[in-house]
């Protein structure tokens, strides 16, 4: 189970993301052809379906523009932080990696710990572990 600082840590690295990528998406709607464009396929979707009420085509595509804008910036941003570590905390308000995801072995059983099986390795090794995992605030790490 996630502690508190972990499921702060996941919120913001999901909001600030998701917040700049709206924004980014907004300014994109903003530029004149690309608005032409989405009135066009508004205007022809609304005369092909004219029976349903609040049909909006102009929103559903803002909504899609603006997911697509998300996880473009977010994978632009993982992948530029892999060179340089600093780029996700300016970028994603954190520079942490996610952590405490459930991994399924190949048994089909879910390991939500990153510590090593202690019926599988020796003490030393598990301690190693477990003092790392532990610089990191008690969190599970990968």
């Amino acid at each position: 189970m996630l502690n508190r600082q972990a499921i702060i840590l996941a919120t913001i690295r999901t909001a600030v993301p998701a917040a700049i990528g709206w924004f980014l998406a907004q300014l994109i709607a903003r530029i004149p052809v690309v608005a032409d464009v989405i009135a066009t396929i508004d205007s022809t979707l609304a005369t092909a379906a004219p029976g349903v009420p609040g049909l909006n085509v102009a929103a559903l595509l803002n909504a899609a523009a603006i997911g697509a804008v998300v996880a473009a910036y977010y994978w632009l941003v993982r992948q530029l932080g892999r060179r340089w570590p600093a780029v996700e905390r300016w970028l994603l308000g954190s520079a942490q990696q996610p952590i405490g995801y459930a991994k399924q072995t190949r048994d089909g059983v879910w390991k939500v710990t990153s510590l090593p099986n202690p019926s599988e390795v020796d003490r030393e090794t598990y301690q190693a572990a477990l003092e790392q995992r532990n610089t990191f605030g008690g969190q599970n790490q990968p």
